[in-house]
């Protein structure tokens, strides 16, 4: 943690350029907050600078703060990385959209599977919905960071979770794995249960997460309130990270 922050602060003092000074500091303010246990008030600005802005900054720079400029950027990039080493954390919740999934969808109770050290559920927790957080915990055996949970997380695999707490509102899964027929599975339980509750993956479609099979069979239900929400919940890196509904139908 430590060299990466004081990497891009060292940077930072010797490019001297607002561009970086302001990513800086929202990286800086980021790590704060994850670090505390606390949960965003929105999503980050993207981080990192497309090619086009990386032109226009270097082209009044000299060879030896290109350089630095271009390893300043590499570390902004790896900020999910460094979240994930660091934390357990591999997406960032914020306030403004745990609440809108709650106003929009009408949730009051939750259910979070493959919750991993559980960042979604605090966000969720912190803006009044009651969650029941689980995960099957492998991944924690051998983890630095297994012991970094925002809540307490029960011991449960995913399906056998959805049919156990079946009497929520919400069930959401941030970041499955893209291996594995765990998804699916979870899905095929939810929509052979006939339950009311709404079902929400976070992540990147036919990228970062859940399994081919899941993004083939065409499960995603496009609606208004999940349009909205999306308003709210925007990627801070090269991920194009979203919300995504799955359709009661089988």
């Amino acid at each position: 943690m430590t060299n990466f922050l004081s990497k891009i602060n060292q940077l930072d003092q010797e490019l001297n350029i607002d561009p970086i000074h302001h990513q800086v500091k929202e990286i800086s303010d980021i790590v704060s907050v994850v670090s505390q246990k606390q949960v965003l008030r929105k999503a980050p600005e993207r981080l990192g600078f497309l090619p086009d802005k990386s032109e226009e900054i270097c082209a009044g720079l000299s060879q030896t703060d290109i350089k630095k400029f271009k390893s300043a950027n590499q570390l902004f990039n790896n900020l999910r990385q460094f979240l994930a080493i660091n934390f357990g954390v591999w997406s960032l919740p914020n306030l403004q959209t745990a609440n809108a999934i709650k106003e929009s969808l009408n949730i009051k109770t939750g259910l979070e599977i493959m919750a991993g050290n559980a960042y979604w559920s605090k966000a969720l927790s912190d803006v009044g919905v009651e969650m029941t957080v689980t995960d099957n915990l492998d991944w924690s055996k051998t983890s630095s960071t297994g012991s970094r949970q925002f809540m307490t997380v029960r011991n449960f695999e995913a399906a056998k979770a959805v049919k156990i707490f079946d009497n929520v509102d919400l069930i959401i899964c941030s970041w499955a794995p893209n291996f594995g027929n765990s998804d699916t599975n979870v899905v095929s339980t939810w929509q052979k249960m006939n339950t009311t509750s709404r079902l929400l993956f976070i992540g990147e479609k036919v990228g970062a997460t859940n399994s081919a099979a899941f993004w083939q069979k065409g499960l995603i239900h496009h609606s208004p309130e999940l349009k909205q929400i999306n308003q709210t919940f925007h990627s801070f890196d090269f991920i194009n990270e979203h919300i995504f509904e799955i359709t009661h139908e089988i």
